[in-house]
């Protein structure tokens, strides 16, 4: 099956709970988040977590599932807002 037939790409600002703590790579982890429409996530693992650049501005993704789900997270670093960067069913 063609992979662009099971992925939305977005940037659909969000709220996200976290847990921050100092043992946690990059000190952040989402656990949660809800959409504008009110659907809620609950995320079951985190996996890759590295930082994009746009000039001086600094992004952080994550990619997160809820077990059914794959998703793609975007912590802007400048003004601390979040956005759902990505939405696919998970491949197999």
């Amino acid at each position: 099956m063609d992979q662009s037939s099971n992925q939305n790409n977005l940037h659909e600002p969000i709220e996200v709970d976290a847990t921050f703590s100092r043992h946690l790579l990059g000190h952040c982890q989402p656990v949660a988040f809800r959409t504008s429409s009110g659907r809620e996530v609950a995320i079951t693992q985190v996996g890759l977590v590295h930082p994009k650049y746009d000039g001086l501005r600094t992004v952080y993704a994550f990619d997160v599932t809820d077990g059914a789900t794959d998703y793609r997270l975007a912590l802007d670093c400048d003004s601390l807002n979040w956005f759902l960067e990505f939405e696919g069913d998970q491949y197999v």
